[in-house]
Order: C-alpha cells, then structure tokens, then sequence
C-alpha cells in the first residue's frame, strides 16, 4: 500500500503538468484535434502534438506515445528546441509506464538538459519534480524526497505559480510516508488553494484524492471518508480521468478492507480491469500487487487472493524477462550512441583538416615570390598537420579501447544472467526435479531462486554505473548495511566455498551502515569474494573483516585469502583500465569496474600481500550517520495500509 499510494502522488504531475487550467479533458482533446488540419506554423504543430500526447497520457497510453513520438519528429525536423524537450517529457512518462526506466531515465535528463540551457525556470521545476517521479517508481523514497524539496525550491520563486500546486501535493504525499511524517494538511490546503484560483479542475481532483489518502492514513474512520471518495471518482469519470479513476478505486478498496471484505474486492476488480483495459502496465501490476497483499491476511483467505497470486506469478515472470532484455538494449544503445559521437567528431575534425588544406593552397598561390616566407609556412602548417594526425590517431585508439571494454562488460553481463538459467534448464532437461523429494526440490528452488535474484540484483549494480556514467544521473547515495550486503554477496559464492571445503571466517560488526549505492557495492563484493575464492586451494580458510577509521570516519573492509598472493608486477596495475595486463580476462575487468564503482562511491580500493602468504583486497567507504534508536515506527501502516515496500 506504501508503495501505490507514493505512485499516486508521483505519477499525477507528469500527467497534468502540461495540461493548464482548461475544462474537462474530453473537450480538451476534441478542441486540440480539431485545430490540427488549419496549423500552417510548425512550431505551433509541435506544441500541439506535446500537449496532446500528456493529455492522453490519463487515458491511453497507445495514443500517449502516437502524438509524443510525431511532437518529437517534427521538432528535430524543424529545429525547435523547446518542443523537442516537451516531447521528451510526455515520452519519458509513456516508458515509465512501459516499465521502461532506462528510456525514462535518459528522455527526462535529455528533457532537463534542454531546458537548463533555454533558461525555461518553469520547466526546469517541472522536470526536476517529474525526475522525483522517476525516482519513487524504483522505490528511492529518499532520493525522490530530495528532487522533490529541489523542485519546492524553485517554484517559490517563479512569477507564475501554475506547476506549484503538483509541487505541493508530491511533496505532502511523499512526506507523509516518512519514518516520523509531518502534518502535510497545510501543503494540501495551499495546493487546493491555488488549484481553485487558477479554475484547474485535474489540481482540484488530485488535492481531494491526496486530502482523503492522508486522513485515512491518519486514522480518521473510513466510514466518514468513503463518501468523499465516491464523489471524487464521480468527478474522475465525469472528466474522462481513467488514470485517476483506477487509483481512487484502489484507495476505495483499502478503505473498505476492514469493514466488507465482498466490498473490497469488487473495487480491486474494479481498479484493476480499467488499469489493463487502458494499458497502464505498471499501474495495472501494482494494483494486484497490492489486492493480493493485503487479502493475504484476511482469514480465511478469499478465493480472489489465489486467483491474483496466480495473475502476479506470470505478470512477474514476464516483467523480469522484459527487465533483463530491456537492460542489454540500453548498453547496446548507449554503445551506439557512443559510435556515432565519435564519427561526428570524425567528421569535424577531417572537414578542419580540409580547410586547413585549403588555407595552405591559398598561402601557396598568393605568396608565390616569397619563397622563402612560403617554404616557412609549409614547414609549420606540415607540423601542425602532424599533430592533428597524430590526434586523430589517438582518439581512434581509445574509441578502439573504450568500445572492447564495453563489449566485455556485456559478457559479463551475460555470464550472470546465463549462471542461474543454466541451472534451471539443466534441472528441467536431465529430469533430475522428478527424482527429488518435496524438500529437496524446495531446496534446489531455493538455491535458483537466491543465485538469480543475486545475478539479477549484480546486474542492477552495473546497469546502474552505467547510468551514471551515459545518461548523466547524478549519484545519490543511500544507507547501507555492510553485514547485510556482504553476507549477501557470501551467500551467492556459498556452493563454490563449499565444494572447495574454504572455511570463511567473518568478522563483520551488525551495527555498522556505510554511504553508498547498495546494488553497485553488492557486485564490489561478489567479485572480491569469487576472486578470493578462485585463488584460496582446496581446505583453505577466507577472513573477512570490517574496521572503523576513526580520523577519516570511513569504513574499511578486508578480504584475505590463504592463496598464493598476486605477482609483484601485477600489484602496481591491478585496476589500471589503460595498463592492467589482466584486463584481457574476465576477472581483470571486473576488477576494474570495481574500482569505478568505488571511487564514484567515494571511496577508495586497493590490494595487498599477506606477510603469512595470500593477498587481501580492501576498500574503504563513508560511514552512515547513527540511526535515531528511539525513533517511533510509522503510524498504522501494517493496519491500515498493508505496506508494499
């Protein structure tokens, strides 16, 4: 529940930012449509188009990406700045949608981009917000929370005040799902406020859907809000508002959860048949995501809670399937993109080598007498040539560099993916499941299930570096509990520690939380104990340890092996990406990724040899700040909201 009532919150203003205080949405759409055949303006075309598409965006998503994509188009076409970043904007939300956050990710910052460089304060609010969007769709509430304020920021000082109100009521939301939230009533009541100046009926609606989510959170009776909310699905409906209607469906159903089971689940059917129906994915998975959850502990258990678990069971599988394609295509992309820049650069620089040529021709006919003048300036033109030869050269090699790094960076990609898979087909090929008992099945599944969530979470780590480093995502890190992602990272390498009988000593202290990315520092770790344990001999022992520096408030992680150290010419390049002779290999990339990840963390990484033999690697990273121990827990959330997290 905590993490659908934050989409409500989020989704909304990607959905009506563009929109303005016009009437109801059906009317809009029909006026806009019926001025397209008379535009002879392109630029007008373009905006058109833009606001059609965030129009639809509450109603189909088909049509969404239809007006999004010709917006888009015609901008490049006709060189419109501003409309090619409102187009990227309405696109961004139809990938969100998609469960696409990749495209998402690199539409909205490409969106930022343009409009930081037009100086459009408004827009750059806009999207600052709609990058809070992005963020609360992976779960990020910290992060979401801090575009958010950002965005809260701005548009205090805007002259008009049109995009605060959904400033506003994302912030109240977000803010209400806090650790110790505070009162958000005055956020929402100056919402409403200026959503009734501006006659903005969609300002209005979202103020009483987030005003009502908020009092049920806060423990008034659902009986004195279930009104409120029916009225607010009849102005949804009446409005042709089918994104909303689904939503306030679902807040409908939580409220009346603990009163009529019947009741509440006809409102889950409800929200989740026109979530489908519309094509809104990810509105439509989370909405039985959530029925599902929160009918699991109602006893006895509903025949509808089977058939929802059986629906999440092959939308899940799907959706990660989807996930695992949709991340190699963005490396493939973001490769291709790359190439592309680099035969433009090719470009310019052979057009300046051909003027430059042109120049020397000229030089030489003008100056024909001047022998001796013209014999110097063939001297230094031929020098300068030579340095921009010499140039190109070394800008093609690093391409050449750049491009087999990356090729093996998806080879390693590939070998996490494929790990678990392999394991699943050899159990179903060989007809081993058939000859085990319940518990040895449960536990193979166990065993698959842990090694393809750990792959899948790797994974996330790199995808996630690989944002930072090509879309341009600003890092923001987060808490993280070392013994946890260590004991994790174990966990993963267990079967190998096993069947070589390395006993693997921890001495890991349960309290101490570090300042990182925890999917990037997950595949620092895998890596590291794999490494250990490749080159640990059979019988051998691993000692992992965690200290606190105390003058550099970071803190430090060693793993030493009881193998046979790294050879002393190798230490010095160990994860130098220019010179390291291991780069060749599987584990000297990764190695390499390792110290990226790291210092993009903050931190630093190095290795050492034992004086007792075998090799420690270490890193070290800031450390958290404590935790408020006597904080009080959220208010009813497990009553009232059957949190998903």
């Amino acid at each position: 529940m905590k993490r659908l009532l934050l989409k409500l919150a989020c989704i909304v203003p990607m959905v009506v930012a563009m929109s303005g205080p016009l009437d109801a949405q059906i009317k809009d759409i029909t006026a806009l449509k019926a001025r397209i055949p008379a535009l002879r303006d392109s630029v007008e075309q373009v905006a058109i188009y833009a606001r059609l598409g965030m129009l639809y965006s509450n109603r189909s998503l088909d049509s969404c990406y239809y007006f999004g994509a010709r917006a888009l188009d015609l901008a490049k076409r006709i060189n419109d700045k501003a409309g090619e970043a409102e187009a990227l904007n309405v696109l961004a939300f139809y990938y969100q949608e998609k469960a696409n956050p990749y495209l998402a990710y690199k539409y909205i910052n490409e969106s930022l981009t343009i409009f930081k460089r037009l100086g459009n304060k408004p827009k750059i609010c806009e999207v600052t917000m709609n990058i809070g969007v992005l963020l609360s769709y992976e779960g990020k509430l910290d992060q979401s929370l801090a575009q958010y304020r950002k965005a809260y920021e701005l548009s205090g000082s805007l002259v008009q005040d049109s995009i605060r109100p959904l400033v506003l009521l994302n912030l109240a939301l977000a803010q209400s799902f806090t650790p110790q939230p505070p009162d958000v009533t005055p956020l929402i009541d100056e919402a409403e406020g200026l959503a009734e100046k501006q006659g903005n009926q969609r300002f209005l609606i979202i103020a009483r859907l987030a005003r009502n989510a908020t009092r049920f959170r806060s423990g008034i009776p659902a009986r004195e809000i279930i009104p409120r909310q029916h009225a607010v699905i009849a102005e949804t409906k009446e409005a042709g508002y089918e994104y909303f209607t689904a939503l306030a469906y679902m807040e409908l159903a939580n409220m009346f959860l603990p009163m009529a089971v019947d009741s509440a689940i006809h409102y889950f059917d409800q929200a989740i048949e026109l979530a489908d129906r519309t094509g809104y994915e990810g509105l439509h998975f989370q909405t039985m995501a959530q029925a599902y959850q929160v009918l699991s502990q109602v006893q006895p258990l509903p025949v509808q809670a089977n058939v929802y678990s059986r629906k999440l069971l092959e939308l899940r599988r799907d959706k990660e399937l989807e996930n695992q394609k949709t991340g190699m295509d963005f490396l493939q992309l973001a490769l291709k993109e790359q190439e592309v820049a680099a035969d433009e650069a090719r470009l310019r620089s052979r057009r300046t080598l051909g003027i430059s040529l042109g120049v020397i021709c000229l030089l030489a006919v003008g100056f024909s007498l001047l022998v001796f003048r013209l014999y110097r300036n063939k001297r230094r033109l031929a020098k300068r040539q030579r340095e921009i030869n010499a140039r190109l050269e070394e800008q093609y090699k690093q391409l050449e560099d750049n491009n087999a790094f990356h090729q093996k960076l998806i080879s390693i990609i590939s070998h996490d993916l494929r790990q678990p898979l392999s394991s699943m087909l050899m159990l179903g090929e060989a007809g081993m499941v058939d000859q085990m008992s319940d518990s040895q099945r449960q536990y193979v599944f166990d065993q698959v299930s842990l090694n393809a969530r750990t792959s899948l979470q790797a994974m996330d780590g790199l995808v996630h570096w690989m944002k930072l480093n090509t879309v341009g995502l600003a890092y923001t890190p987060s808490t993280v509990n070392l013994k946890e992602v260590i004991l994790g990272a174990l966990a993963y390498n267990q079967l190998v520690a096993d069947q070589k009988g390395i006993v693997v000593m921890d001495f890991i202290p349960a309290a101490m939380d570090v300042l990182a990315q925890s999917e990037m520092l997950l595949f620092v770790n895998r890596n590291i104990l794999s490494n250990a344990l490749r080159h640990t001999p059979n019988g051998g022992r691993i000692v992992i340890s965690v200290v606190k520096e105390e003058e550099s408030n970071h803190a430090m992680v060693r793993v030493a092996d009881s193998g046979s150290g790294i050879p002393p010419n190798l230490l010095p390049r160990l994860f130098d990406k220019e010179q390291s002779e291991r780069a060749t290999g599987g584990s000297g990339l990764a190695l390499i990724i390792c110290h990226e990840m790291i210092e993009r963390m903050n931190g630093r990484i190095w290795a050492t040899n034992n004086p007792e033999g075998g090799a420690s690697f270490c890193y070290s990273l800031p450390l958290a700040a404590p935790p408020i121990v006597d904080a009080p827990p959220s208010p009813r959330i497990s009553k009232n909201l059957n949190a998903i997290d």
